[in-house]
């Protein structure tokens, strides 16, 4: 697999992820009273959406998001090939 496959398919995950996540809020918002709802949103709901990266609508966000790593994946920017080229 290349690494713009690899960055493809997680940018894939990343979006089966936020809507798996979606529909486990909507399942909290139908059945969980309103400290249910507003727990999973202030907390875990918030963190996914967050490290998966994008557009989220919280204030603040990851320092290396899902979309980041398949974006530096697609780039060709690793550590490993940057620390390589120093040996040089």
């Amino acid at each position: 697999m290349s690494k713009t496959e690899a960055a493809e398919r997680i940018m894939e995950i990343t979006e089966e992820i936020r809507e798996l996540v979606q529909e486990a809020m909507d399942l909290v918002r139908q059945e969980g009273t309103s400290l249910d709802r507003e727990r999973a949103r202030s907390y875990w709901y918030a963190h996914i959406l967050m490290n998966l990266g994008g557009d989220h609508g919280y204030l603040g966000g990851s320092m290396c998001s899902m979309e980041d790593t398949a974006r530096e994946l697609e780039e060709g920017t690793d550590e490993d090939e940057d620390e390589g080229e120093d040996e040089e």
